[in-house]
């Protein structure tokens, strides 16, 4: 369950979204600072895949070249970028990434397009690549932060057809928390095989607070865009969700928790159609 109701900041981790050629190709890449453990992770978007693959988060030297996987098979790395020299947030990044089943290397050109940091010196205006996608979808939001703030805010969403790299939806006029590369959630919540996603609304009566439950936007097949979904707010409004194969829900409502007992009282839902929702049982968990 979101328990986000007190005065938000944003994402502690500064990221940087980066554009370039790899080769003679167009190549996205997003570097994400964890500061506390002094390592980078991210991921690259490479067309014509246009799939994030995630980088293996790696120990670095500021100011020395920064050597990191990209983790093209769930197993073992399938590449290596190089950049050297490196250092967190630079303008141009340089180097070379080296295939590591055919040893062949490609030159690798970076400029540096927005650096999300929730450090009240820094301000930010820019699109952020989601750290998952499907088979059809690619997303990005539109993050800001002024001077002086600790947080920023999404206003806007965009839907990418991976075939084409082309917008197919923008959803518009949002005021939503955001959390960086997993702003959105991204998961097939009606079981029709396309990735779905909730998000985090801040509160209409208090902008500098998250509100209490999430949105939830569900694909529909009949008008080929996203909208929310008011099946799945109205549950989250009771209790914590959690998603299963086949578009099952499971709804833990605050008021089925018995401490005295040590009990819950579990209600068991699924998506009967991508558009209706039905309650198929009830369960107890003792604890």
């Amino acid at each position: 369950m979101w328990l986000l109701s007190a005065p938000v900041f944003g994402q502690a981790r500064p990221i940087t979204a980066y554009q370039g050629t790899l080769g003679d190709a167009p190549v996205e890449l997003v570097l994400i600072h964890d500061w506390q453990l002094n390592g980078m992770s991210g991921y690259l978007l490479t067309e014509p895949q246009r799939m994030p693959v995630p980088l293996e988060k790696t120990p670095y030297a500021e100011n020395e070249s920064l050597h990191i996987n990209v983790l093209g098979d769930s197993a073992l790395p399938t590449a290596v970028i190089a950049l050297q020299p490196f250092a967190p947030g630079a303008k141009t990044l340089r180097g070379r990434a080296v295939d590591l089943r055919s040893r062949a290397q490609q030159a690798l050109q970076l400029e540096r397009v927005t650096r999300f940091s929730s450090d009240a010196r820094d301000r930010f205006d820019g699109h952020l690549l989601q750290d998952t996608a499907d088979a059809r979808f690619y997303f990005r939001v539109r993050a800001r932060k002024a001077q002086g703030e600790h947080s920023g805010r999404v206003d806007r969403i965009t839907v990418s057809d991976r075939s084409t790299g082309e917008p197919v939806q923008v959803l518009d006029g949002l005021d939503l928390f955001f959390s960086g590369t997993d702003t959105l959630t991204l998961q097939d919540f009606n079981g029709d095989g396309i990735l779905d996603f909730s998000v985090m609304p801040m509160r209409a009566d208090d902008p500098s607070r998250v509100a209490e439950h999430p949105h939830y936007y569900v694909y529909r097949q009949d008008t080929g865009g996203y909208s929310r979904e008011p099946q799945l707010e109205q549950l989250a409004a009771q209790g914590a969700l959690t998603f299963g194969a086949g578009g099952s829900v499971n709804l833990r409502p605050q008021s089925g928790i018995d401490y005295r007992a040590g009990t819950i009282q579990w209600q068991h839902w699924r998506f009967a159609t991508p558009d209706r929702l039905d309650l198929v049982g009830h369960s107890e968990e003792r604890f």
